[in-house]
């Protein structure tokens, strides 16, 4: 049997093994506990505007781009951080202020209307080709996919605004996205991912992945379905007329003239059926 102290010992290195392992989840709890009771003041799921706000605001072709910025700035510097925040921000600004503009621009792609006009996709896809690029984290190379994340996401927010140009729908879009934003950056900080750069260029594959697969299905021609040709009109079946039914005895007797002019009550006056 193990003396007190060795036990004593086992149990403490226990315990940092298991807040070792905790650690890199601990600052994803504030952000979640933010949104959860965003979600919960907005009286989700039982108002459209809080199931607006879980299933388009938190859809996960909004947050895996976001995640993908996160890793792609885990390795740089607080500058680099707070610049990649301000131009996403003001790329929110432009997309839902100038929304017509893009929409415009994607109209020639087929079936783009029916997908939000491939926000999601093309978002996914400068998360993935960041991630790729050799030397992540500059703000050189994060300036424009931070950017465009953000127009891309105003946009999907606007289109997907269920009410009548509630003003709320706008900041709730843009601090949902600033909250994963940050919740995943300081995940990837804390975990250390900046020091394995191979796990930015492996998600970075997954999201171009997704993207391509995503888009590939929804420009992909559809084919219509193989239906029957109709019969000639000399084929169809004959149906055979039926006389009017409000016609001859029977409508007499429901509606029997009146002398003074016009039809008497149905079943006789005052008569009831």
């Amino acid at each position: 049997m193990p003396p007190p102290d060795a036990a004593l010992g086992a149990g403490e290195a226990a315990r940092r093994r298991l807040v070792a392992a905790a650690a890199p989840f601990l600052p994803v709890v504030p952000p979640a506990l933010l949104l959860v009771s965003i979600a919960w003041g907005l009286g989700a799921p039982g108002t459209v505007l809080g199931r607006w706000f879980l299933v388009s605001a938190l859809a996960p072709e909004r947050v895996l781009p976001l995640v993908g910025l996160a890793l792609a700035l885990a390795p740089g510097k607080r500058a680099d951080i707070l610049a990649a925040f301000a131009l996403f921000a003001l790329g929110a600004w432009l997309g839902w202020n100038r929304h017509a503009a893009f929409l415009a621009s994607m109209a020639a792609v087929p079936h783009a209307g029916e997908h939000l006009f491939l926000t999601g996709p093309i978002a996914l896809l400068a998360a993935g080709l960041l991630l790729l690029v050799p030397g992540i984290g500059t703000p050189r190379r994060a300036a424009l996919p931070a950017l465009a994340l953000g127009l891309l996401h105003a946009v999907a927010m606007r289109l997907t605004d269920p009410t009548l140009h509630d003003p709320r729908v706008a900041p709730l879009g843009v601090l949902a996205a600033a909250l994963v934003l940050a919740a995943s950056l300081a995940m990837a900080r804390a975990a250390g991912l900046a020091r394995w750069p191979v796990a930015g260029r492996i998600a970075g594959s997954w999201l171009v992945a997704i993207a391509i697969l995503h888009g590939a299905a929804t420009l992909a021609p559809r084919r219509a379905p193989d239906l029957p040709a109709a019969p000639p009109p000399s084929a169809l079946p004959s149906i055979p007329s039926r006389a009017n039914p409000f016609a001859g005895d029977a409508a007499e007797a429901l509606f029997p003239e009146n002398p003074a002019g016009g039809f008497a009550a149905p079943f006789g006056a005052g008569g009831t059926p």
